[in-house]
């Protein structure tokens, strides 16, 4: 699963670069500024409908962007819930008898010191 998180990490890295690429290249409609970062570029290698084009592959990168971040998340809550701590604390082997040894002197020692209290509040 950790194989997978990290493919998919790769492509959504891909992914970005090529949205910021793409909406650079994009031609604005106000100032015009889209020109300095390559937008008549697109438009002299895509032909005259290279607006089109660009915003439809902007629109399928967005959506591919989206799908990764949420499949990244899910895949890393599951990684996550996997991996807990209680996994790791060394659980301690002992057979009921010992147990009920041990319970039995404790109520033991608590009986003695209880009437040794007594004792002593009755002097």
């Amino acid at each position: 699963m950790e194989l997978l998180y990290i493919l998919l990490s790769i492509a959504l890295v891909i992914d970005s670069i090529l949205l910021i690429i793409i909406i650079l290249m994009q031609k604005t409609k106000g100032a015009e500024i889209g020109a300095v970062f390559g937008s008549g570029a697109a438009a002299a290698v895509l032909g005259a409908g290279a607006a089109n084009i660009i915003t439809k592959i902007t629109y399928w990168l967005g959506g591919i962007f989206l799908a990764l971040v949420f499949t990244l998340t899910i895949l890393h809550h599951k990684i996550v819930k996997s991996q807990t701590v209680l996994e790791t604390i060394p659980v301690e082997t002992s057979s009921p008898d010992k147990k009920q040894e041990s319970n039995k002197e404790i109520k033991q020692e608590n009986k003695q010191k209880s009437n040794q209290t007594k004792k002593e509040k009755s002097e």
